[in-house]
C-alpha cells in the first residue's frame, strides 16, 4: 500500500509545471551575461558586477588622486592616453 502511494505521489510531483517566469535577478543575470558575450577576465567580471548592481559599465571611470582616467584605469597626468 505505501508503494502506491509513494508512485502516485511521485507522479503528482512530477507532473507539476515549474513556473517558467524568471525572477527580477535571474532575468537581470540572464540580459547581463548576453551582454557579456566576447568578454573575459577581468574586463568581465568587472562588467558583471557594474551590471548586475544596476550601474552601466561605460559610466563608471576609475578615480584618480594624482592622474588622469585612461579606460579603466589611471595613468600619470604627463602620460598620453592610448586607448
Amino acid at each position: 500500500m505505501w508503494r502506491y502511494c509513494l508512485a502516485i505521489t511521485t507522479l503528482v510531483v512530477l507532473s507539476t509545471p515549474v513556473d517558467a517566469q524568471l525572477t527580477s535577478q535571474q532575468q537581470r543575470m540572464k540580459d547581463c551575461n548576453a551582454q557579456a558575450a566576447g568578454m573575459n577576465g577581468k574586463v568581465r567580471k568587472d562588467f558583471m558586477s557594474s551590471c548586475l548592481s544596476g550601474g552601466a559599465a561605460e559610466s563608471k571611470k576609475p578615480q584618480c588622486v594624482n592622474g588622469k582616467p585612461c579606460g579603466n584605469t589611471c595613468i600619470a597626468k604627463n602620460e598620453a592616453c592610448h586607448m
